[in-house]
Formats: C-alpha cells, structure tokens, sequence
C-alpha cells in the first residue's frame, strides 16, 4: 500500500459508511491530480518525498474528514465509526439476553394464554426500555472521550505526513472493542456492587413465577437471588479487576496505541483473571438456589425444580471454563509476541 491509498484510508475510516467510498474517490482523484500537476512542473519523476508534500498541502485527515462532515457533533469524526461499531455490537447481545429471560419465564409461567400475552407485552417494554437506556449509556461514554481525551479531539497543530510511514497495524487501538470492554466492564460494577439482588427467582400470590434481573416485585410471596454467597466473597477481587481494566484501556485510548508496558500490563490483569477463574470454577457453587428451597417455597413443577438447578449450575461452569480457555489462550499469545525478538523494520 502506498502513500496515498494510506492517506485515503486514514481519511475514509473517519467518515460515515454510507459516504465514504464516494468521498474516497473524489479525494483520490483530487490527489491523483495534484500528482499529475506536480510531475509536470518539476520534470521529475514522482517519489515520495513529492507524494509527502503533496499530501501535506492537503491536509491533515482528521481535518478533511471533518468537512466533510461539518464541525457541530456530539460525538466528533474520530470517535463516530467506532461508536457506530459499538452500538451494532451491543445491541444484539442485549436483544438476545431479553429474549433469553422471556423464554426461562415463559417456561415457568402458568399456562393460560393470558400469562404469556403478559409476559410477552412486559418483555416488549422491557427491550424497548433496555434498547433505549444502553444507547444513552453508550453515547454518554463517547461523549465523555471525546470531551476529556485530547486523542480524540482534531489537531489544530500543524500535520506531518511521515507520520503515516510510523503506523504500524498491530499496535494501532482498536477502538470499538475497547470501549464495549469499558461499558460492560462498568455494567458489571455497577450490577454486582450496587444491585447485589439484582438476578432474582420468585413467585407471585397467583402462582405465576418469575426469573428477572433488577425488577420490582411487590407482590412477590417468595423471592431470592439467584447468586450465592460464594460469588460474592469473589467480588471485591472481580472489583479490583475491573477497575483496574478500565484505568488500563481508557490510558491505552488516551495514547492511541499500545505500548510495551500497557501490553504487560494487560497480559498481568488477563493472567490474574484466568487464576480468579480457575478458583471459581474449583470453589463452592456460585448459584445460591437448590431444588430443596424452590420446592420448599412452592415450585409448581418439583420434578423439573433438580433440572433447573442442575442447568443453572452447569452454565456458570460453561461460562467460567470459556473464560478460561479464552484468557490462557490470549495470556500465552500475548506472552510469545512480547518475548519475541522485534524485527527490523525495512
């Protein structure tokens, strides 16, 4: 890839998806033309320091990306694609875990067609609610960036174009990724510290039973989380984890790139991570419900009560030896790239 396909390239990934392959090629032909001129009057051939010069007279991309755009925004042309990326990655994981509730209480409803009318218009409001409050959230945390971190806002001084002979792939931040890293990084703070309740299983007087995650069950006969206490005496750990996850990855967003010692660092929170893992998965069950207490508390199907139990109990194990298996993995990749010799680069 040559000069100016980079620079065309760092100007596009600024741009919203449904212009910017027109706005690429207005601009690379802009540029051709400049070439094409310049060759002319100096008689030369074209190389890159006459590439670099060329591209510095056009201007930074940030700033040409931005006119394109206009200069009012809430969240700028640097941090709009990913917060694009972001809301089309969140989204449908939080679609899927309401559909997941509504087919666990649909299951432990009654049977009667009003029930599951009811459950079925609640699970409507509750996604439309949940659809809305994470899209806030979301661009509430962008906003943020882009008002706190000077990375992310444009450059008024003045742009070297050898800067695009230093950009290097594998250390560039992927932004997207690190930031649905924070949301559901602080999601998970906010839950387990301040809604310690908040994955509860109950009933109701009518006999209806219900599984929900942070609701209001005023007429609920009995009622308990679903969590045990065994989780719980991991939390404070999870806490340090967690936050220290989110100082590492807004620092990393702040630099623009990782380094060395952000990259050992990370590896050090990943390698604590799988060891917190391995002690959760060896310890005491993390579910706090047994097939005694639901049957005790009126469960309207005892022969199902050992089975639900039986299934909680072996996602959280699923969960944990995933989590597992996905960090040793990433602890072990991560460990061989920064012990390897660095390359020379020609």
């Amino acid at each position: 890839m040559n000069l100016m396909d980079i620079y065309v390239s760092e100007v596009g990934r600024r741009l919203p998806q449904k212009t910017r392959a027109d706005i690429k090629a207005e601009i690379r032909s802009a540029l051709q033309d400049l070439v094409d001129e310049r060759n002319r009057e100096a008689g030369k051939p074209v190389d890159d320091e006459m590439v670099l010069a060329i591209l510095k007279e056009y201007g930074d991309p940030e700033k040409v990306a931005s006119s394109y755009m206009g200069d009012r925004y809430l969240i700028g042309p640097r941090l709009y694609p990913t917060f694009q990326k972001v809301v089309f990655t969140v989204m449908p994981i939080i679609v899927i875990l309401v559909l997941v509730g509504l087919g666990t209480s649909l299951f432990l409803a009654g049977s009667t067609a009003r029930d599951w009318i009811q459950l079925v218009a609640q699970t409507i409001g509750n996604l439309i609610w949940s659809v809305l409050m994470t899209a806030g959230i979301i661009a509430l945390i962008f906003a943020i960036l882009e008002r706190t971190v000077p990375e992310f806002k444009l450059k008024k001084t003045e742009w070297d174009p050898h800067t695009l002979l230093k950009i290097k792939p594998p250390d560039r931040v992927r932004a997207g990724s690190l930031i649905v890293n924070i949301f559901f990084t602080s999601l998970a703070l906010l839950v387990f510290n301040f809604f310690p309740g908040a994955f509860n299983m109950g009933y109701e007087s009518g006999g209806a039973w219900w599984v929900c995650f942070i609701c209001n069950t005023p007429q609920a006969v009995w009622s308990t989380t679903v969590l045990s206490g065994a989780f719980f005496r991991y939390l404070p750990a999870l806490d340090i984890l967690w936050g220290m996850s989110i100082l590492l990855t807004v620092l990393v967003l702040g630099r623009g790139h990782w380094q060395t010692t952000t990259r050992w660092f990370d590896l050090g929170l990943k390698a604590l991570s799988v060891g917190l893992g391995i002690a959760m998965l060896a310890g005491p069950s993390l579910i706090g419900i047994t097939a005694q207490s639901l049957n005790a508390a009126g469960f309207p199907k005892p022969d199902a009560a050992s089975l639900i139990v039986v299934v909680l109990n072996q996602i959280v194990r699923l969960a944990l030896v995933l989590a597992i298996l996905t960090g040793g993995w990433e602890v072990i990749r991560q460990l061989i790239r920064l012990l390897q010799t660095p390359k020379p680069i020609l």
